[in-house]
């Protein structure tokens, strides 16, 4: 495990930090930055533009050949990634709709305002490409976390242990450290819920719920800013419950949402098979 652990931790130093390190020294060298670029060649522009996806594409698929690699270490059985059953669709749609609703808990008390009319929904060209850059970079993450981590750690001792070894993993490289207290606890739950997903209903279940949930937050309602966002929410108060500027991860109505994700999970009935 700590070698697997070692090797994952490799691969994101070399594509999120080495490569993302060579893509600047490069636009350095060519003069290129946010002011210069539209002068820059059609081609180099492009690159400068599409450069953080290249680097999150070569980390997904470096951590699905990985992925498969450590499955074979382990003597785990069964394929990397299972097909995709028709249900993934309405586990996305599970985490696009807990995502809303915690963008209108945090509307109603005028803590985030829109920054255009909601009623005025905005598309860019990016938005499909980045979706599936998206969708990709879940995949790597979670093929590593759930087909290796989890599955190893299952058969070798049982599932809390999977569960709090895949918990800590996603803690500490989705950002858990970045914010405040709510924001590591709201990343542990997320995390949480993500394995409770997969033990219960399978891969694609809790890819998609996870996918959802990104997708919500980033490209329909905006947080954060992108420009590629189909809405744009900004927070006008650093509120407890919401989170204000900082965005729903460091908010309270996160913390219940994703609370009760994992009770009804616990509590709900056996779904279906593991490798659904």
């Amino acid at each position: 495990m700590a070698v697997s652990l070692f090797g994952y931790a490799l691969i994101a130093f070399a594509t999120r930090f080495g490569l993302m390190r060579a893509f600047t020294a490069l636009f350095e060298a060519w003069a290129i930055d946010g002011t210069s670029v539209q002068r820059a060649p059609v081609w180099a522009q492009a690159l400068y533009r599409w450069h953080g996806s290249l680097v999150t594409v070569a980390f997904a698929a470096l951590s699905l050949a990985y992925a498969k690699w450590l499955r074979g270490l382990w003597r785990l059985e069964g394929a990397l990634i299972p097909m995709p059953p028709a249900r993934l669709w309405g586990a996305s749609l599970s985490g696009v709709c807990m995502a809303v609703v915690v963008a209108a808990l945090c509307l109603l008390p005028d803590s985030v305002r829109p920054e255009w009319p909601l009623t005025a929904p905005r598309f860019t060209g990016a938005l499909p490409v980045l979706c599936v850059v998206s969708l990709l970079s879940t995949l790597g993450e979670a093929a590593f976390l759930k087909r290796v981590l989890f599955d190893g750690l299952r058969d070798q001792w049982n599932g809390i242990w999977a569960a709090a070894v895949v918990c800590g993993v996603f803690w500490l490289t989705g950002g858990g450290l970045a914010g405040g207290v709510v924001a590591g606890v709201n990343v542990l739950l997320l995390g949480l819920a993500c394995c409770r997903l997969y033990a219960r209903y399978g891969f694609w279940t809790s890819v998609g719920f996870r996918w959802g949930w990104g997708l919500a937050n980033v490209f329909l309602l905006g947080f954060g800013g992108g420009d590629a966002a189909i809405y744009r929410l900004y927070g006008v108060s650093e509120g407890l419950l919401t989170g204000g500027g900082a965005g729903p991860m460091h908010g309270l109505w996160t913390t219940m949402a994703l609370v009760g994700v994992i009770v009804g999970l616990t509590l709900g009935h056996k779904g279906l098979p593991e490798n659904a």
